[in-house]
């Protein structure tokens, strides 16, 4: 597996040249069939949290062009991006900040457009070119790097998790994915108080449409919201388990956080290779020797370590105490498909930890 090296040399846009990321997918419009980009460079992109309504992008030149058109300015060749998916609360931006290397490789943290393209596919409103589906045309998009040689990392958001299929159709990337387990899952949404609440609602919701659970409407308005965000897990699970029989083991491998972050000089180095990406030894102990693993990704929080993290939950699982017992059990109860041990084949890397309810 290589770098996307596939552009559209010469066609420039708005004074751009539209075959780098200089122009990014920004949204996708389905009432008009339409895709919206936003002028950036590689600096603004890496420094973004995430690639949605949170990244700022006022007063920067937009452009919003037709599917089919679009269709005509990209490559035929299926693009080559690698892929973290994910559950959520499991250290996938940290993952994929520790990946960026201008140059060799851009990580692009959950871009709006596949949340839009997902939503989309779930309400069946995906505008098709002649040649090519809304989702193949953002891969194509999302995989433009902004050196002839450098990789793209694309970390969707989990409202983004049913558009795998479409990623193991359309492109020829590398796949990971990472997950937490349920226990872990729960107590991050309760770390977020009543933030994590509605997140872990407005997932179920969403998740819903997918087809990945069967609960009659009233048995859903009687659950508690972390009763859902366990729920939500099994959904992101399900999801995963129904496609991996698509993607083969030197393809698509999976990673417990627990064990990234237990050993995380040795998950670098079996991921920088199965993402091909040609890091040097040095590169990856620098990294994790480095700032990344000294912070909280998301929130920049500093002297936030593994250490601290497990501390966090430890802290939060005792105030749960045997409600989260009783909440990972049920949820267990009504996802029997769900394994009670790893919930994904073909580890990166064994998790030392004890899956038993």
């Amino acid at each position: 597996m290589t770098a996307n090296t596939h552009t559209t040399p010469g066609t420039i846009v708005g004074g751009k040249p539209f075959g780098t990321a200089a122009w990014f997918p920004e949204r996708y419009d389905a009432s008009r069939g339409e895709i919206r980009l936003v002028a950036t460079d590689r600096d603004m992109l890496a420094a973004q949290t995430f690639l949605d309504w949170r990244w700022d992008r006022a007063g920067a030149d937009r452009t919003q062009i037709g599917v089919e058109t679009i269709s005509g300015m990209v490559p035929n060749e299926p693009p080559g991006p690698n892929f973290i998916w994910h559950t959520g609360f499991c250290c996938s931006t940290l993952l994929a900040k520790a990946l960026d290397r201008p140059g060799r490789n851009l990580s692009l943290c959950e871009p709006q457009i596949m949340v839009d393209i997902a939503d989309a596919k779930r309400a069946g409103a995906l505008a098709r070119s002649p040649g090519a589906s809304v989702a193949e045309l953002a891969f194509q998009l999302l995989a433009r790097g902004f050196a002839p040689d450098e990789h793209v990392t694309l970390k969707p958001a989990p409202a983004a998790n049913c558009l795998l299929h479409d990623a193991i159709t359309y492109t020829t990337g590398a796949i990971l994915v990472l997950y937490s387990d349920c226990r872990s899952f729960v107590v991050s949404i309760a770390k977020l108080s009543e933030q994590g609440r509605k997140y872990a609602r407005q997932l179920f919701l969403t998740l819903l449409r997918d087809g990945l659970a069967q609960l009659p409407a009233a048995q859903i308005v009687s659950l508690s919201d972390l009763e859902l965000a366990a729920i939500v897990w099994h959904m992101q699970i399900a999801e995963f388990r129904r496609n991996w029989q698509s993607m083969s083991a030197a393809r698509a491998v999976s990673l417990d956080c627990d064990a990234l972050l237990a050993a995380p000089l040795e998950s670098l180095r079996r991921l920088n290779a199965h993402f091909s990406l040609g890091y040097e030894e040095d590169y990856l102990d620098e990294v994790v020797h480095g700032p990344i693993f000294r912070r909280n990704a998301k929130s920049g929080e500093p002297a936030f370590d593994a250490r601290k993290r497990s501390e966090d939950h430890a802290r939060l699982g005792r105030e749960l105490g045997k409600d989260l017992d009783r909440i990972v059990a049920q949820s267990y109860a009504l996802f029997p498909a769900t394994p009670r041990g790893a919930p994904l084949a073909d580890p990166l890397l064994q998790a030392d930890k004890d899956y038993s309810l």
